[in-house]
């Protein structure tokens, strides 16, 4: 290709003739954004973001499918790029219908992702909930106790009976880690070197330094009050929030570094200037401690005092001479706090004076409900416009009557005084509990509102003084609740780390897609779940003491009201290409508001779902499904502003030729398209990625898994993959968590008795000691045996083979799953010669046994793409198949081995053969095939074939016969198509490391193990991962299994050992292409083990020492061992093939026997096409899952 030289932005970039402007600028890292564009699939151009000005050329044109040219000048943002894209992104915001965020967590003031958390602790995922609260809140034991929620208030679960207990749910799993010998601590960036000064040590100082300490600065709390905590400590009763649960989060404040300097009052102890002129920044955050004054007559009297001053002499232990009688005047929480701790205080009268009815009380429910039930009387439409006294002392409180009139600002209805309608009501004591201000004393110079409040910027925070930020209920506005402080002070600190980095990055609330015309209707079809009760004390025990109410959830209720969320956020809110954009261009789309569709249904699909109120038309969905995976299960229906897409003839999706792969999800830039996550309940998380190999079939496709603590999420292609192009199929997108379904065993167990009952680690290892060295000194060593699955890593396999051999001193070290005879017995490997990629540059392939697109997927898109590139595809098969369709001839022969004789018979006719220096058994082959007769298909396919300058065979080991393998290794042999690049065999063994079970020299024929046992020679059998229930095991003196479940071979064991999936594993597999390829750990071993400790542990108890510390140690030792993987050096996620450091394509010198020559053999008259039984019972499972749901 010639080079063409362009400037894009500026900068001088190297391209090639038939490049797009698009593929040039990401290969030089220049960003274009684009919505429909994948290199996998033909240009589309839907979505108008990818538009770019080029030098010269009056309009903009789409990167995507704009061919560059030399020396074209290209500009990607300019404002004429940018008001394009942003109107493009505006009009597909029109007629996208959706939530991006769940409305409980745009509700709450201080961001918390409620969905998230409580999905997660649906999910038993406690701490993970705990992290996911801590992003937003570092206080969510307390907060959780106290605050109103206006989460709950938004929560749609309401339209079907009642909200999510959100802040119940929050204290939960709060309290959880308080418990927890190991608090949650946040990870700490680097020192910066930065100071910042704290005013205020209430919920914002307190949140502002906890992730300002967070982000590596210096942190100083300077508190007028004894302690920490601010209006949690000081106005909120203990009753409701225990001050020990609030101790021990600050405290874990001051773990991160926090430094914590009390009673320091600015103005007094010291200046706002010095806390400057020592710090980098200041934030101030110093809460509102005034009672608002009721401003009537006798106010000053003793006896009257505000409710925020009478809630903190309570916690103070100052004495307060209360009498017999109160009235608290107010009617939000405050009051309600104040009239509750009268109550526990004695007096014998509580009276709550309210100037509106019960229902505009802006107090919870339950602190109303609770209050009355504590006996505190409530006085409604009452408004005091006295205090009388009697010797300087509250006597009694004259109240107005009042009645209600129109709606005020607020929404309520407005309070109107009924002319010469009073009431007087005899009191020891008034509690102002109507509202708070600030008290700005000590900092003068920051300037004020007219409200008298901080007057701080509402995004950067920052007040007149540079360096000095404010948030909370000081600043603006006023007076909030704890929870809008904190959020005000979460995004400060981010500000203020900015500013410490040298540029203000001013807080941006996020533009999300939201909803706001759902009804009860919507969710009519929902059963009805009520909230799970909060337990607590009832009035009799409460109401003389400070002890908690409300005594908390326990697990089950908690998961249960957890299960209840309606999940309304959009699962694909971390991935979402379209909102990322829309936050990058700022888009209004309500200037485009008009006519939406709402056409959003029900699909059975067992793991796609599809919402088409959330799809763009990009037809990325469409184009992979038809052009990538050669189905098409989806299309574009109708036209217009109608369009949409559907399933091929309107049917559910799992009823079309949909194959499952999963790639329309992949490419899908919205969440038009997404997974049915398998775990209990589903939930949009940040999910931590870990990069690993699949683990269902033997091509060693590389998958990144998503993991949250300790569950596994999804399973997603790794478009850098140079195994499977970033494809997958149905098996490693959604059977990734096969292991996880079911009853897992996670302890040991040892028949007594009869029944399996669990024991410790420890005595199942002793026990299965005892029983192999009984049965040995019995029987002798060669009476015990060991199977081990090719589920299982090479180092597993590896371990085993050394256990069986130099512990348990026994050859009879086999895999039921291993398939003895072959291509081995010819070309002198049991192993492809060629690799998968060649199948793309070779001529002509023979396909012969293999539903290709069923076992093998993504190498048969390999055989696709190669038919695309004009390959000849030979298909012999007893059935149909999708690889028919790609298919030059289909030949259909009877299942007899005798129709492969007749190609290399034809072969031989046509004067192939392999010269004397090649191979052996050339003469005795022509001679035992003499009297066949070729067919008129044998020798098509043998001229086909044979005359190919490249070609190759593909089959698969578990569905042919060895007879038919060893055939088609001497058709490769004597037509010369083997031992060079592109010219040779590719032979797909059954699991994910059959290869690396060879490799690792598991060479024992099981057949002769299943015999032994029969009669009577073996007695005793380990096995490792492998299902046999075609073995008869009746006759063994002891069995001890290794598996994730309770398999029928389980069933029938002495001992059962827990194993562990290859997402709790490290170590490698090693492909059917030869690729030794590095899995890695993505979540901890269910059962506490990895797979390969198991059997260091039962070495140990025999008397052997093997001495590792890791797989690694292993693999390092059979890198030393094993000739083919010698020096072998698999890091992070590379590759490698073998021979290490030899040819990719083996024979390339002559074959794996010592004259270097092939062993061409005559084969006996038998079946061609067989079906093995698998013993790997996590791909059955997975199997059986796929037939019961008709996908396969």
């Amino acid at each position: 290709m010639s080079e063409i030289r362009l400037n894009i932005n500026g900068k001088e970039v190297i391209g090639y003739k038939g490049q797009t402007v698009l593929d040039i600028a990401r290969a030089n890292d220049i960003e274009i954004p684009t919505l429909c564009h994948d290199e996998r699939t033909k240009t589309y151009g839907a979505c108008g973001l990818c538009v770019v000005e080029v030098e010269g050329v009056p309009k903009l044109l789409r990167a995507c499918a704009t061919e560059a040219s030399n020396g074209m000048v290209v500009l990607t943002h300019t404002e004429k790029v940018k008001a394009s894209r942003k109107i493009a992104l505006e009009l597909l915001l029109s007629d996208h219908v959706g939530d991006c965020k769940a409305p409980c967590m745009l509700a709450c003031p201080g961001n918390t992702d409620c969905q998230g958390y409580v999905g997660l602790i649906a999910n038993g995922e406690y701490k993970e909930a705990l992290k996911l609260i801590k992003e937003q809140l570092p206080l969510p034991a307390s907060i959780g106790r106290v605050c109103p929620h206006p989460c709950e208030d938004a929560c749609r679960r309401q339209l079907v009976e009642e909200p999510i207990s959100i802040a119940n749910l929050k204290s939960f799993v709060a309290d959880i880690d308080l418990n927890d010998k190991e608090s949650y601590m946040p990870d700490m960036k680097p020192k910066t070197g930065k100071k910042v000064g704290v005013i205020g040590g209430g919920p914002g100082g307190l949140t502002a330094a906890y992730y300002l300490a967070a982000d590596g600065h210096d942190v100083t709390i300077y508190e007028a009050m004894p302690k920490l905590g601010g209006m949690l400590r000081y106005g909120i009763p203990q009753y409701r929030l225990p001050k020990e649960i609030l101790d021990k989060e600050i405290q874990l404040i001051e773990q991160m570094g926090v430094k914590m300097l009390t009673n320091i009052k600015v103005g007094k102890d010291i200046t706002l200037d010095h806390i400057r002129e020592n710090n980098d920044a200041v934030f101030v955050s110093i809460g509102a401690w005034k009672s608002t004054k009721m401003n009537c007559p006798g106010e000053e009297l003793e006896g009257s005092i505000g409710g925020i001053d009478f809630l903190a002499k309570v916690v103070t232990n100052e004495p307060v001479l209360l009498g017999e009688r109160v009235a608290v005047v107010g009617g939000g929480n405050t009051a309600m706090d104040a009239c509750r701790t009268a109550v526990r205080l004695g007096a014998n009268e509580v009276y709550n004076i309210y100037r509106r009815t019960k229902e505009e009380m802006p107090a919870e429910e339950i602190e109303i409900k609770e209050a009355e039930e504590e006996g505190v009387v409530f006085k409604f439409l009452v408004s005091p416009i006295e205090i009388i006294g009697e010797n300087g002392r509250v006597k009694a409180i004259r109240l107005q009557k009042m009645e209600l009139g129109e709606p005020d600002s607020s929404g309520r209805r407005r309070p109107v005084p009924i002319e010469g309608e009073e009431e007087i009501l005899e009191v020891d004591t008034v509690i102002g509990a109507i509202g708070q201000y600030v008290d700005p004393t000590g900092l003068e110079g920051i300037e004020l509102t007219k409200r008298g409040t901080i007057a701080a910027d509402e995004n950067s925070y920052l007040t007149n003084l540079p360096g000095v930020f404010a948030g909370g209920d000081a600043t603006n506005q006023g007076p909030s609740i704890a929870i809008a402080a904190i959020g005000e002070a979460k995004r400060a600190a981010g500000v203020i780390s900015s500013y410490l980095e040298g540029e203000v990055v001013s807080y941006r609330k996020p533009y999300y897609v939201e909803r706001k015309d759902l009804t009860s209707e919507d969710f009519k079809d929902r059963e009805k779940q009520y909230r799970s009760p909060m337990p607590h004390l009832s009035p009799v025990e409460r109401r003389d003491n400070f002890n908690e109410v409300n005594l908390g959830f326990d697990e089950e209720a908690a998961k249960r009201d957890a299960m209840r969320c309606l999940e309304c956020g959009c699962h694909d809110i971390f991935e979402c290409k379209l909102i990322h954009y829309a936050n990058e261009y700022d888009v209004e789309p309500e200037r485009l508001s008009g006519e939406v569709h709402k056409r959003q249904e029900e699909d059975t699909h067992p793991f796609i779902m599809r919402n088409p109120d959330k799809c763009i038309l990009c037809g990325l969905c469409v184009r992979v499904c038809e052009e990538v995976m050669g189905v098409t299960a989806l299309g574009l229906v109708n036209r217009g502003f109608d369009t949409i897409v559907k399933p091929a003839l309107d049917l559910p999706l799992n009823k079309t030729g949909c194959i499952s792969c999963g790639q329309c999800i992949s490419v899908c830039p919205t969440g038009a398209l997404g997974e049915r996550l398998g775990i209990d309940k589903s939930v949009p998380v940040d999910a931590k990625v870990t990069h690993t190999v699949c683990s269902q079939c033997s091509v060693g496709c590389n998958i990144n898994l998503n993991t949250k603590g300790d569950m596994l999420t999804r399973a997603v292609p790794t478009r850098e993959s140079k195994v499977d192009d970033g494809l997958l199929c149905v098996k490693g997108r959604f059977g990734f968590d096969i292991a996880q379904k079911g009853a897992r065993l996670t302890k040991p167990m040892v028949k007594k008795d009869g029944k399996l009952e669990e024991v410790s680690w420890e005595e199942a290892f002793l026990y299965t000691a005892k029983k192999a060295q009984s049965v040995a000194m019995l029987h002798g060593n060669d009476s015990l045996a060991v199977s081990v699955s090719d589920r299982y890593t090479n180092e597993e396999v590896y371990l085993a083979s050394k256990f069986g051999k130099e512990v348990l001193k026994t050859n009879n070290i086999t895999s039921f799953n291993r398939v003895s005879h072959g291509i081995k017995d010819i070309l002198g490997y049991d192993a492809s010669p060629n690799t998968f990629d060649e199948l793309l540059g070779t001529e002509t392939i023979l396909l012969v046994g293999s539903d290709i697109m069923k076992h093998h997927t993504i190498v048969g898109l390999k055989i696709k793409k190669a038919t695309e590139n004009g390959a000849k595809l030979l298909v012999v098969n007893p059935f149909d198949s999708q690889a028919d369709e790609w298919s030059y001839r289909k030949y259909s022969p009877e299942n007899n081995v005798k129709f492969l004789k007749e190609i290399a018979k034809a072969l031989i006719d046509k004067g192939f053969a392999p010269s004397e220096s090649k191979a052996i058994g050339f003469e005795e082959l022509k001679a035992d095939l003499e009297g066949i007769t070729p067919s008129e298909v044998a020798v098509e396919i043998a001229e086909l074939y044979g005359k190919s300058k490249k070609a190759m065979i593909v089959f698969e080991q578990n569905t042919l016969s060895s007879a038919g393998a060893k055939i088609l290794a001497n058709i490769a042999v004597i037509s010369g198509h083997i031992g060079s690049p592109r010219n040779g065999i590719i032979q797909l063994k059954l699991n994910n490391n059959s290869q690396g079970l060879v490799d690792m020299g598991i060479d024992k024929d099981s057949n002769e193990v299943a015999k032994a046992i029969e009669n009577g020679a073996i007695k005793g059998l380990l096995v490792f991962g492998e299902d046999i229930p075609q073995v008869d095991l009746k006759k063994l003196d002891f069995l001890m299994v290794q598996d994730t479940h309770l398999t029928e071979t389980a069933k029938m064991a002495d001992v059962v050992i827990p194993a562990v999936s290859f997402a709790e594993s490290e170590g490698t597999f090693t492909s059917s292409e030869r690729r030794i390829q590095r899995i890695n750990k993505a979540i901890i071993p269910m059962s506490g083990y990895e797979n390969w400790k198991v059997i260091v542990e039962l070495a140990r108890v025999l008397g052997t020492n093997l001495d590792y510390t890791s797989a690694k140690d292993i693999f390092a030792e059979l890198t030393t061992v094993r000739k083919n993987y010698f020096k072998a050096n698999i890091c992070d996620n590379s590759t490698t093939f073998w021979p290490v450091n030899g040819s990719n394509v083996l024979y390339t010198e002559g074959f794996n026997f010592e004259d270097k020559k092939a062993r061409l053999q005559v084969v006996s008259d038998g079946e061609l096409f067989v079906e093995k039984a698998n013993t790997n019972n996590l791909r059955n499972q997975f199997i059986e899952f796929l037939k019961e749901k008709e996908l396969i």
